[in-house]
């Protein structure tokens, strides 16, 4: 499993639209960084899925970037 905190930059992104499907990922809403956007957690089953996870997100209403803060690798 690959972990990754991420920020949703975005004025106006709504918490509720990022709770979408993300096939073999998990996210978890950490907290709103004002005037930056949103933090994420996500869990995925590889490095891939979590590509496709960030591919996904990227796309979600109001969204202008998704920039990973920390990433742990599979150990």
């Amino acid at each position: 499993m690959i972990l990754s905190l991420v920020l949703i930059e975005g004025k106006n992104v709504d918490q509720g639209d990022l709770r979408i499907s993300l096939g073999s990922a998990k996210q978890l809403v950490v907290g709103k960084a004002e005037g930056f956007g949103v933090i994420l957690h996500i869990a995925a089953q590889s490095p891939a899925d979590l590509g496709i996870a960030l591919q996904k997100l990227a796309q979600v209403k109001n969204v202008t970037g998704v920039l990973t803060l920390a990433l742990r690798p599979p150990q």
